[in-house]
């Protein structure tokens, strides 16, 4: 009995030497805290700027935002994204059309930010790929733009047509209809060049694109 009694004495020793559990619980419970601190970190910004914009977004002078803005969500089917306003009146729009944005700013003789309507010319074309060039030709027309060069099958294979917007910007308007080899493109350029002078521009466009 008594070396019974010694070896009960002997496991209670043992078992108070064990540790306490909470204080292990505590420093357990501490961790979570530490690894929420670490997903808070500052969002990663994407330097391009991908989910607003396309690799080169082409920017108008415009005598009238609005109007311009109207026009082109009417004639060429952009969405205007935003027009920011002040007091003075609207500085900046962009509208949208696929994946192209296209931005607007007001015209100021004191910033020498000319339209092209003061200008009375402009050097640049904006070439646009549609669905039906000839609907949208047609409704471009009727919202006001100025005929260049009527709707026309082209040696590069695009169905095209020129107009001058109520700004004054260029457009040529296009379908892609065909996929011509070099040969039958210098083909049709050749005898496009002996019709009328009309086609000389979009003729010199085409060429110059690298079609």
């Amino acid at each position: 009995m008594a070396k019974a009694a010694k070896r009960k004495s002997k496991v209670n020793k043992k078992s108070a030497r064990v540790p306490s559990q909470p204080k292990a619980a505590k420093k357990k419970a501490a961790k979570p805290v530490r690894s929420a601190a670490r997903t808070m970190a500052t969002p990663k910004i994407d330097p391009l700027n991908r989910k607003q914009y396309g690799a080169l977004t082409p920017g108008l002078n415009v005598r009238d935002i609005r109007r311009a803005a109207e026009f082109y969500a009417n004639a060429f089917g952009f969405a205007v994204r935003t027009i920011m306003d002040t007091p003075e009146g609207a500085v900046h729009a962009e509208l949208r059309l696929r994946e192209s944005t296209l931005m607007l700013s007001p015209e100021s003789r004191e910033r020498n930010n000319l339209s092209a309507n003061s200008i009375g010319n402009t050097p640049a074309t904006l070439y646009l790929l549609v669905e039906d060039v000839d609907s949208v030709f047609n409704r471009a027309v009727t919202a006001g733009a100025k005929v260049m060069m009527p709707v026309t099958d082209m040696f590069w294979g695009d169905r095209v047509g020129q107009l001058s917007d109520p700004e004054g910007h260029r457009w040529m308007i296009a379908t892609h209809k065909a996929e011509p080899t070099e040969a039958e493109m210098a083909e049709a350029m050749r005898r496009m060049s002996k019709q009328q002078p009309l086609h000389a521009s979009a003729a010199a466009a085409g060429s110059e694109s690298g079609y």
